[in-house]
């Protein structure tokens, strides 16, 4: 579809009607992004909550997130004492859920949108969010309330490899504790 585009823009004779043609590639793949969202949001049980909140990870998130981090912050029940590894969705299921908004980079094993005009797309639209930050923030309070977090000695020389979500939260510690007052 994109090289279809991009065909299509180069295709133009000058600077400006290359611009003009971008502009309505633009509005077309926004168009597409709505009506993605839309097929989402009409999904049977509870797919819609569940790809909402992987779209929300991964285009919210402080850097891209791997799989295991993914799967493990969806785990997250707020109020909960401890994780339920019941609770973990697997990759396929998030990536079907999405309905092919979301992609599993095999190289890097981590997750991220299929373009950044979706970035963009979900930038525009902070309402589809709500609280994003805050919900995010919420989501990393509990889990290092964890009793088996808790439980970790302060200074480790390596973190355990059974909680990749505090791998994410042990690089973006600072930046997480910055956007406490924060809402998108």
């Amino acid at each position: 579809m994109f090289a279809l585009q991009i065909d299509a823009i180069l295709g133009e004779t000058s600077i400006h009607r290359r611009r003009q043609k971008l502009h309505q590639e633009a509005n077309g793949l926004h168009e597409v992004y709505a009506a993605t969202l839309d097929r989402i949001r009409r999904q049977r049980g509870d797919k819609p909550r569940l790809a909402m909140e992987v779209l929300l990870w991964v285009s919210l998130a402080q850097r891209p997130l791997s799989v295991c981090e993914l799967c493990d912050a969806l785990a997250v029940e707020i109020g909960s004492a401890d994780l339920n590894t019941e609770n973990t969705p697997p990759i396929q299921t998030l990536l079907g859920s999405c309905l092919g908004l979301v992609t599993v980079d095999k190289e890097m094993s981590r997750v991220r949108l299929i373009h950044s005009t979706l970035q963009e797309y979900l930038q525009a639209h902070t309402s589809l969010f709500g609280n994003g930050h805050a919900k995010i923030a919420e989501v990393c309070l509990t889990y290092l309330s964890f009793s088996p977090v808790r439980a970790l000695p302060l200074s480790m020389g390596r973190l355990p490899a059974n909680m990749p979500f505090l791998i994410y939260l042990h690089t973006t510690g600072d930046t997480i504790q910055g956007s406490k007052g924060q809402s998108h």
